[in-house]
């Protein structure tokens, strides 16, 4: 495009120089003269590099002229398949260049809004911040929430700054690790990896393995970097169950002793410091019961007794019996076994389900005139009901995979190391 008249003039001459050159062109209608290779023969010496020349003229002149004779007209309208390609390319270019199109539209909207926008100076977290996803993203980037930054002397993308806030990561990191490291695997101390952050909370390790290993029946060794979002907040909804019993029982107790402080069921008098060795010693106790539980059951032979129900009380006896109304078999492995073995006559007995199995636990304590600590009753509970959670991803089972035993479920899960 030629703009002003200096412009102008050159390209009316260009236009005269390309005339004069095609009438010159299209007044030449003899024949191309030939190449005499004789003459060039002996004029160069090198008779290879001659030779090539030779055959690529040659080659290059057969190829010309083979083109020349082709009638392309007749051709292309000869051509009756194959346009489906064709037209399948042409909507996808249309489609290609109606989304530049819109591309185009947002960048320009972008540069606009960006050029309206504040300078950063008035950044703060006002109402056009919260409705403007620009400079949202820039607050985002920038790892800052505040008006703090002294934005006349200090810039946020500058080396400077991030060596400000490195140095002042690393201040914080000794304060509340107190190990002395200087190791920076991450930005910011809510970004840490989750090894790093189970190995400065111990606490939150212990509720997460424990909360995985009774969701999944699977090994520690599979624990993984980070649980799904839905674990968590089923995490929290559990921990609420129990600490709302809980509180209302310390509530009952404070209000009735009238007593300066009162603290949790289960929980140590200073959490802060005396916590994870109560939490520790809590654990151990509840691991040797199951232990001692585990062994007696071995001893009378009542573990893995798929198909049998064991029977050493008088209201055993009398549930195992209504099973099938009294047409099975009893079975007795001794004087020194202190168990009878009763077969219920017909099909397989079902795997109970865990709360079916806590609740005839707990009405057994009740009628023997016993009765389980309100808060230890309301975590049982809570953890069977997630042992119970494996159905869903376990097509109906929770301890044992179709077709196989309790012993094999159990024996699958040891580790033999």
């Amino acid at each position: 495009y030629a703009l002003g008249e200096a412009n102008v003039e050159e390209f009316r001459l260009l236009r005269a120089r390309d005339s004069a050159v095609s009438s010159v062109v299209a007044a030449q209608s003899a024949a191309p003269k030939t190449i005499n290779w004789a003459e060039w023969e002996g004029k160069i010496s090198n008779k290879e590099t001659l030779q090539c020349l030779k055959d690529f003229h040659a080659q290059q002149s057969a190829l010309l002229d083979n083109v020349l004779k082709e009638n392309h007209l007749s051709a292309v309208k000869e051509q009756k398949a194959g346009w489906e390609l064709y037209d399948t390319a042409k909507t996808s270019c249309t489609k290609s260049v109606e989304k530049s199109q819109q591309i185009l539209k947002n960048g320009a909207r972008a540069l606009w809004i960006s050029f309206q926008n504040p300078p950063v100076s008035q950044l703060s977290q006002s109402e056009w911040l919260d409705a403007d996803q620009y400079w949202q993203a820039f607050v985002e980037k920038h790892h800052f929430y505040h008006n703090h930054i002294a934005s006349a002397v200090e810039d946020p993308e500058s080396k400077e700054y991030d060596a400000k806030q490195k140095a002042d990561l690393q201040k914080r990191w000794a304060t509340f690790d107190g190990r002395g490291t200087t190791r920076q695997n991450n930005k910011l101390l809510y970004q840490r990896p989750s090894f790093e952050y189970y190995d400065v909370y111990r606490g939150p390790l212990i509720e997460h393995m424990i909360f995985y290993l009774t969701k999944t029946g699977g090994d520690a060794r599979m624990f993984p970097e980070t649980m799904p979002v839905q674990w968590f907040a089923e995490i929290y909804d559990l921990r609420f169950k129990v600490y709302n019993v809980l509180q209302r029982r310390k509530r009952l107790e404070h209000e009735s002793s009238l007593s300066r402080e009162s603290h949790h069921d289960f929980h140590p008098h200073d959490p802060e410091h005396d916590g994870e060795a109560f939490f520790s010693k809590l654990i151990a106790k509840e691991s040797a019961l199951t232990e001692l539980t585990v062994g007696r059951l071995m001893g009378n032979y009542i573990f893995f007794s798929d198909g049998y129900i064991p029977v050493q009380t008088g209201q055993a006896f009398y549930k195992a019996i209504q099973t099938d109304g009294g047409k099975g078999t009893f079975y007795s492995l001794g004087s020194d076994v202190h168990c009878l073995f009763y077969k219920p006559a017909g099909d397989a007995l079902a795997m109970p389900d865990p709360t079916e199995c806590f609740h005839a636990l707990a009405d057994h304590v009740s009628m023997t005139g016993r009765r389980f600590e309100v808060g230890y009753a309301a975590a049982f509970e809570a953890f069977t009901e997630v042992l119970e959670s494996r159905k869903e991803g376990l097509g109906g089972s929770w301890f044992t995979a179709p077709g196989e035993s309790s012993k094999d479920a159990f024996m699958r899960r040891v580790k033999r190391s």
